[in-house]
This record gives C-alpha cells, structure tokens and sequence, in this order.
C-alpha cells in the first residue's frame, strides 16, 4: 500500500552537535530565538550552542521557539527552507534528548 510520503531521504532531527555532520544538507531544529542583527538571527540550541538563521524573506518568528528547515551551510549557520513556530514554552532538555535517540541507538526507530 502506498502511503503518498516519500521516506526515501527524511529529514534528521538535530542538536547543535549533530548539526556538524550534516554541512551541506537539510535537517530539523527547535532552537529558540536570540535576536536579530541585520538579517540574520541569531538563536540557542537545545544543546546549549549558539547558531545563526539566515531566514527566508518575508518569515517572521513571532514566538521565542520555532523550528527550522533548512540547508546546513557550515559549523554554525542554518538557511531556512520553512519554518514552524513553536510558542513561548519549549522543553528544550527534552528535545535534545530526543535528538540524541533519534540519531543514535535507536535511530531506525525515526524516519
């Protein structure tokens, strides 16, 4: 039976840590947002680093947690493909345990 979702390639759940491995491709991040300087915004990870957004125009982060689908273009900057606000209360300890088994031990478990 065919569901209609491609599986073939998804998309990884990431910490800052797990980031580093993917440069130059597209990954999924709950990061909570910093500040804007130009425009750029800068943003906390769940892990507790630091990264740089380079957003789509037009893309307004109205909340203090979104999550980022974007192309890795180096060690600490993320470009937006799309965005989903999360609210202003994001268990960020969670998620990055959730990173961590998403991407480790059980990582079949996850698309």
């Amino acid at each position: 039976m065919e569901s209609g979702m491609d599986c073939s390639e998804p998309t990884p759940r990431v910490n800052y840590e797990i980031m580093q491995r993917y440069v130059g491709r597209k990954v999924r991040m709950v990061c909570k947002v910093e500040e804007w300087s130009g425009d750029t915004l800068k943003a906390s990870t769940c892990d507790g680093q630091t990264i740089f957004i380079k957003p789509k125009q037009g893309s307004q982060y109205d909340t203090a947690f979104v999550e980022i689908d974007g192309i890795v273009e180096n060690n600490t900057t993320l470009q937006e493909e799309s965005y989903t606000t999360f609210g202003d209360s994001f268990d960020m300890k969670n998620y990055n345990e959730l990173c961590k088994l998403a991407n480790g031990p059980v990582q079949d478990l996850f698309l």
